[in-house]
């Protein structure tokens, strides 16, 4: 539904997550939609909601944060942020792993001896089962991202508050315990700072050990949902812009090759992206009977971006490819669609660039990066 003409609409940015190449691409996207926007930036949306990577992206933006700043300070440039490093994201859990030394000492030498004795009769995985509970709760800690944004948001004017924030925050996260979703920012006195949220949305299973905020252990948001927008919606966004990062590769596999060839992790990535964008798609299908008068705008990769698809989601060393890759996959978007985007973003008091204006600096972006 078109907004409303007596007064200005409620726009919202959604972030979904997608580990660190969601995040870096999810850079490349808004990049891009500041370049198309011409009355109109990212950080003027009324809400921001990120969920997972997409919560640390949010975070920033919501405190005034540019896209181009997050970049420059990826590539080492400390004027406005902190270098981010991928160090970053690999905190470990040396506590951790050192409790887990005399436990795998009593363990071990047990499991041998029942795979001796009974061999068999042993199914493998129930007889690593007492072994695998010896591990740590995760590989690593996201202690490290949450210093990062604390440090971040503590400077230059920004804030580490939801209550100081001139912009709506929601970032929402997933309770172990229960399965409940809290949605950090969703109350008007949310004392929990914007930092710890960060990295209670981004705590993907396995990989990170769970974030504990006042007793509370929470894991990645994107366990119940992909990218929470309907939070927005629920406070009375009438325009959503979504972005989200993973989505399934389609190949035209032959009668010879498949992703099946892609070995585990490969048909593993595959299954998390098929399930991510169709509980996204679900719940999008569900808008026109539970928000009938929000619009919602998903940009996604190309369902054949084989390349995207070979990045392991937690690669850093790929970042300054994977942010041209969000970039020129979204001016593509829009210029393939340009008149329905035209008209929808202009319902929302959001003018475009003229098309030959963005598709001369098409030309110049691909020159540049190609050079």
């Amino acid at each position: 539904m078109l907004g409303d003409t007596d007064r200005a609409p409620r726009r919202a940015l959604a972030l979904a997550g997608g580990g660190v190449v969601g995040g870096l691409y999810e850079v490349g996207v808004l990049l891009a939609l500041d370049a198309l926007f011409e009355n109109f930036t990212t950080g003027d949306f009324d809400f921001y909601v990120g969920s997972s990577a997409g919560a640390f992206v949010a975070a920033l933006l919501a405190n005034r944060v540019t896209p181009a700043q997050i970049r420059d300070a990826i590539e080492t440039d400390e004027r406005t942020l902190p270098r981010l490093s991928g160090a970053r994201f690999v905190s470990l859990p040396w506590r951790a792993y050192l409790a887990t030394l005399p436990r795998l000492a009593a363990t071990v030498p047990r499991l041998a001896y029942d795979l001796w004795t009974h061999w068999r009769e042993v199914v493998l995985l129930d007889a690593l089962g007492p072994l695998l509970a010896t591990l740590p709760a995760g590989a690593f800690t996201l202690d490290g991202v949450e210093a990062y944004v604390r440090h971040a948001l503590t400077r230059g004017g920004r804030t580490n508050d939801f209550r100081r924030l001139r912009r709506r925050l929601l970032i929402p996260a997933t309770v172990l315990d229960t399965g409940a979703i809290r949605v950090f920012g969703g109350r008007v006195n949310e004392r929990t700072p914007i930092s710890y949220a960060v990295a209670a949305s981004a705590a993907i299973p396995m990989l990170y050990v769970p974030f504990r905020i006042a007793g509370v252990d929470y894991i990645d948001a994107m366990v119940t949902k992909t990218a929470h927008a309907g939070l927005a919606a629920d406070r009375g966004a009438q325009f959503i812009v979504v972005v989200n990062p993973l989505r399934p590769l389609v190949v035209d596999a032959g009668p010879t090759a498949g992703l099946a060839d892609a070995g585990p992790f490969g048909i593993a990535a595959q299954a998390l992206r098929i399930a991510s964008q169709r509980r996204l798609q679900e719940g999008l299908a569900r808008y026109p009977q539970t928000h009938p008068s929000t619009d919602v705008v998903v940009f996604e990769p190309y369902a054949g971006d084989l390349r995207l698809f070979d990045m392991p989601l937690m690669t850093y060393a790929l970042r300054h490819e994977i942010i041209r890759r969000g970039f020129r996959t979204t001016v593509k978007t829009v210029l393939a669609r340009f008149d329905r985007f035209t008209l929808l973003f202009a319902a929302y008091g959001i003018r475009l660039r003229p098309r030959a204006e963005i598709e001369e600096r098409a030309r110049g972006w691909s020159s540049a990066a190609a050079a």
